[in-house]
């Protein structure tokens, strides 16, 4: 598939599928080159991508991401990715306990903001 279907599928803008292509984040097993040098993308790319998104989105540098990601690469241990990922879930873990906790408050604040209202409505 070409890069404007991965792109609506994703949600990714195109520059930055090419981005995370130069970093080095998207292998060969998932873009081939066509006669005319187009990039065809594999069906597996949109899992792929939408991981890449999520766990960007909650923290992860693309450096992190690239690091967990290299299968065959002995210059990262196993028990290094490992720990990355285990340090992850607690920096994520806490994040969400802080959304807990401002979501409380918020709800808090309109709940007073709302009944100011019916008072000085009455």
């Amino acid at each position: 598939m070409k890069i404007n279907e991965v792109s609506k599928k994703t949600g990714l803008a195109i520059s930055t599928i090419r981005f995370y292509e130069k970093q080095g984040l998207i292998s060969e097993k998932y873009v081939s080159r066509e006669s005319n040098n187009y990039r065809n993308y594999s069906e597996d790319i949109i899992e792929y991508l939408l991981m890449i998104k999520t766990v960007h989105s909650v923290g992860f540098s693309l450096t992190e991401i690239k690091e967990i990601q290299k299968n065959n690469d002995n210059s990262v241990s196993v028990d290094t990715k490992i720990e990355l990922l285990q340090k992850k879930i607690l920096e994520v873990e806490k994040q969400k306990e802080n959304l807990i906790k401002t979501e409380a408050m918020l709800k808090k604040m309109l709940k007073n903001k709302l009944n100011s209202k019916i008072h000085m409505e009455d």
